[in-house]
């Protein structure tokens, strides 16, 4: 049995029991109706001590379950234990789906902002174009003036003997090579011209331009194989011819390649309006002086 103290006791070995202590106990009698009989300590640091009936109060017997109460509260744990996991589960994958949203919604603002930008790089690039088309089409007007002289092709080769030795390159390309460099471009990406940021654009364009251009019979090969044996082996930049031919046929390049989506010999035209230009700039010059 089990018996609580009610007050402070000093034992024979000079300790004391606190009151309230609970203790195991049992009772001390040779008789048989002996209701005032001591308590016996059976157990822990104080066992073998007697304490008065009086001074003690025997606790109720805690009722033990049976064994079939036992299985069925044993049951019931284990099925809130399977409920708890499933619960956690779904807890678990509620949480993942969340973080999943969140994720997808970050990809989502992210691609909804550099859409916007690129849109808005696009209506820039087209305002200017539209400019650029319009200041063209005065030139063509003026052009076709003299339809004598649009009838030969501007044509550039560079022969390569040995490709170990520098290639020779458009001024245009040597300086856009030069200016992507500045940017920390690789061979590759100088190579690959994706889309960058608004700083290197006209550059990129002068690459993409560069390697469009048509190959003619004479070239022992094409410019991508030039650029890539340049960024490889080096380069030279090919010998300046005249400065207001360069400057027409960058301002042409640009155009061409950027505004005209139609099919045709986009080349051969770009080359045609180029001598255009170039002999009515120089007829102007004339008339100046």
């Amino acid at each position: 049995m089990k018996i609580k103290v009610i007050k402070k006791i000093q034992t024979s070995a000079k300790q004391w029991i606190a009151q309230g202590e609970v203790l195991e106990a049992r009772r001390v009698t040779t008789k048989l109706l002996d209701f005032n009989a001591p308590f016996q300590i059976i157990s822990g640091p104080f066992a073998g001590e007697e304490i008065p009936f009086k001074l003690a109060l025997v606790l109720p017997h805690e009722p033990r379950p049976t064994q079939q109460q036992f299985d069925e509260l044993a049951k019931q744990n284990g099925e809130l234990l399977d409920k708890l996991e499933i619960a956690e589960d779904d807890l678990r994958k509620e949480q993942e789906h969340v973080e999943l949203l969140r994720a997808m919604n970050e990809d989502l603002e992210r691609s909804k902002k550099a859409l916007l930008q690129t849109i808005e790089r696009k209506v820039d690039e087209q305002l200017n174009s539209e400019m650029l088309l319009q200041r063209i089409r005065e030139l063509e007007t003026i052009a076709n003036k003299r339809d004598e002289m649009i009838k030969s092709i501007k044509s550039v080769s560079v022969v390569i003997r040995d490709k170990r030795n520098p290639v020779e390159l458009p001024r245009d390309v040597a300086k856009a090579i030069e200016g992507l460099r500045g940017f920390d471009f690789s061979n590759y990406g100088i190579i690959a011209c994706d889309e960058y940021a608004d700083d290197v654009q006209d550059w990129i364009t002068v690459i993409r331009s560069y390697l469009s251009e048509v190959n003619t019979p004479e070239n022992e090969m094409s410019n991508g194989d030039k650029l890539m044996l340049a960024l490889i082996n080096g380069y030279t930049i090919a010998p300046k011819t005249d400065e207001l031919a360069d400057e027409i046929d960058s301002l042409t390049s640009v155009w061409f390649h950027n505004v005209v989506k139609s099919g045709g010999d986009i080349e051969s035209t770009r080359q045609d309006l180029n001598k255009v230009i170039y002999e009515f700039m120089r007829g102007l010059d004339k008339t100046a002086v």
